[in-house]
């Protein structure tokens, strides 16, 4: 038999598995639960049986010594401290190493047989881990040192600090290449730098450490050789994670009957519709059309229903995500999760986890006081840290919320006049512009963490990566009394609805995702307010930008405006007509060199035009922060 065919499913039962383990230890050092115990042991079971399945014997051998553990303190009567439970999650972080190790050898193992005559007899490096690529000894000629930058092993969003790590140290030594070139989303973790001519060593690691989580910088000689391939296992294994995730999916089986059923309907229409060439069946054609219509309507509703899951399927991973953090800064923090239940399409909730993972962590560690500062301000000493998801229309809502020592807005205007973000002069922020500024990619991230209490520490990744599915994220944050970060998502990537407008002569869309109303005519509804052109809507007054001139058409008109929602704030954007309302199927594209970056993707409107996709959380903050 051949195991590999189930190699994904049984790394979907796992990773499973895995969650709830860790889960049911944080039930167990939280409440002291001891039901938690027999659930842990059950997991670590299941996982012991399926990997001797597959004949994993590694990853049996480690689950049955977790397991025997767990069995010792289920047995037992005494409490379970917190270091037993540290012991426990240390033992549950080896079992994912070694399932992560044992499926990446079982590909390994698949992808030689198929390739064997292809591939070099040195394409294996140490302890048979599959070579991803030379790392050291190739290094190019005038290589004077090389540097090997290594990042946390859970570091969120790797790949992007990864490139600002490289873009940092070529501004403080001359980088003759790096390995990888371009950090994508499978990067392990690791970067190499070959440096040349005279290097000050010191200035090059403040450089790459100012990209924020480097757990260490190396320095070799271009002689050295190279024995650590892919020793950063967890970044490895979280790499893996990355390119399976998605393959399985756990669907209610009535969404699966209702599009078999469809389907079938969909194909006697079909033919039904063959049949009729008279014209006397011209009516009973469109009658069968109207059916069809309706019936596409109601798979396309299915087939959205199928790629939705609760939000807490991938909330469950971050209760020990602030548990480390807490306990390796020294901070109490009661962390809650509310709305788990909240669905959303699986594709957005996988692409926003690790944003989400960096606000939890910076929250933890910039926003919660120490136990001793905070009482010292009547403060509880355990902080309190909220995830919580909740609907809002067609949007979800994900909330990162902490009662700690708030954003020094004083602090982040100056710096940001300091480097020529803001105008000499600007006398306050206020939340929106405060998040605009702190998610600038021109604020300096290193001066950021001892000046401004760490807060916006790849900010800019971050609302990026929102940005790019179709949300917007805003603040909300006060003193000595906390901060909220509020990610508002579309609900599915699959189709969305849009607003197709009209600027001289070239149509766009504007996704409904942000839109509150539209306006067909604007005469007489304008006015100026210190500078700034606004429009007044009943009893509302909101800035207006015209949408002609910032895309260099000034013959634009801008009889019409599009009221859209960017988090607290509504704004008015200029078009000269309203054509109507669309279903796109939204396509990320790459801008051409001097595109303006006010667009999020490209579609196809129902007629064939094609058309860009506006995004209107671009294009209000643009304006506000550099107009």
């Amino acid at each position: 038999m051949q195991l590999s065919r189930y190699l994904d499913l049984y790394l979907t039962e796992t990773q499973e598995h895995l969650r709830l383990l860790d889960r049911v230890l944080l039930e167990l050092e939280e409440s002291g639960e001891r039901g938690a115990l027999e659930e842990a042991f059950r997991s670590v079971h299941t996982i012991k049986g399926m990997s001797a399945s597959m004949g994993f014997a590694a990853v049996a051998d480690i689950a049955h010594t977790l397991e025997d553990r767990l069995d010792v303190l289920r047995r037992s009567e005494g409490a379970v401290t917190s270091d037993v439970v540290d012991e426990l999650l240390a033992g549950a972080d080896r079992l994912q190493l070694a399932v992560d190790a044992a499926v990446r050898d079982q590909q390994a193992g698949a992808g030689a047989a198929q390739a064997a005559s292809a591939t070099p007899a040195d394409a294996a490096g140490a302890e048979g881990v599959p070579r991803r690529r030379r790392r050291a000894a190739d290094a190019p000629a005038g290589t004077t040192i090389i540097a090997r930058v290594d990042f946390m092993p859970d570091a969120p969003l790797v790949a992007a600090r990864a490139r600002m790590a490289l873009d940092r140290a070529s501004e403080a030594a001359n980088v003759l290449a790096a390995d990888p070139p371009d950090p994508t989303e499978a990067f392990d973790g690791e970067l190499t730098l070959f440096l040349g001519g005279a290097v000050d060593r010191d200035a090059v690691d403040a450089a790459v450490r100012s990209a924020g989580e480097v757990d260490a910088v190396r320095w070799e000689e271009p002689g050295d050789s190279d024995q650590r391939l892919a020793s950063r296992e967890a970044a490895v294994a979280g790499a893996a994670r990355e390119e399976r995730r998605g393959r399985f999916l756990r669907v209610d089986l009535r969404h699966i009957d209702s599009l078999a059923d469809g389907i079938a309907e969909l194909a006697i229409l079909q033919r039904g519709i063959g049949q009729l060439t008279d014209e006397a069946d011209a009516e009973r054609r469109v009658e069968l059309q109207d059916r069809a219509a309706h019936l596409v309507r109601e798979l396309q509703t299915d087939v959205l229903a199928v790629r939705m899951v609760p939000v807490g399927e991938t909330f469950d991973r971050f209760p020990r995500v602030v548990r480390d953090a807490a306990r390796r800064l020294g901070r109490e923090v009661e962390f809650r999760v509310e709305g788990r239940g909240i669905e959303l399409d699986r594709a957005i909730l996988d692409e926003i986890a690790d944003p989400l993972v960096h606000l939890l962590r910076n929250a933890v560690g910039h926003g919660i006081e120490p136990p001793a500062e905070r009482a010292a301000q009547g403060k509880p000493e355990r902080g309190t840290l909220t995830l919580s998801a909740s609907r809002e229309r067609s949007r979800v809502l994900i909330e990162v919320s902490d009662d700690g020592r708030g954003v020094d807005r004083d602090a982040v205007r100056a710096r940001a006049i300091e480097q020529g973000l803001l105008p000499r002069g600007t006398a306050e922020l206020d939340d929106g512009e405060l998040l605009r500024v702190m998610s600038a990619a021109g604020l300096s991230t290193a001066e950021r963490v001892t000046e401004v209490s760490g807060r916006g520490v790849g900010l800019d990744v971050v609302v990026e990566r929102v940005r790019a599915l179709g949300g917007s994220l805003a603040l909300r944050t006060e003193p000595g009394r906390g901060t909220t970060f509020a990610i508002r998502l579309p609900l599915t990537l699959a189709i969305a609805q849009a607003l197709r407008v009209r600027i001289a002569g070239e149509h766009y869309v504007v996704p409904l995702t942000h839109v509150a109303e539209a306006v067909e005519r604007i005469d007489g509804m304008t006015a100026h307010v210190r500078g700034q052109e606004v429009l007044r809507l009943r009893d509302d007054v909101m800035p207006l930008l015209r949408l002609g001139p910032l895309m260099g058409r000034p013959d634009a008109r801008g009889d019409a405006a599009v009221i859209v929602e960017v988090g607290e704030r509504r704004a008015g954007l200029g078009v000269d007509a309203l054509v109507g309302r669309e279903q796109i199927v939204m396509k990320q594209f790459d801008t051409a060199r001097g595109t303006l970056p006010v667009f999020s993707g490209a579609t196809l409107l129902a007629d064939g035009t094609p058309a860009l996709v506006l995004d209107p959380v671009s294009v209000t903050q643009g304006r506000i922060l550099h107009g």
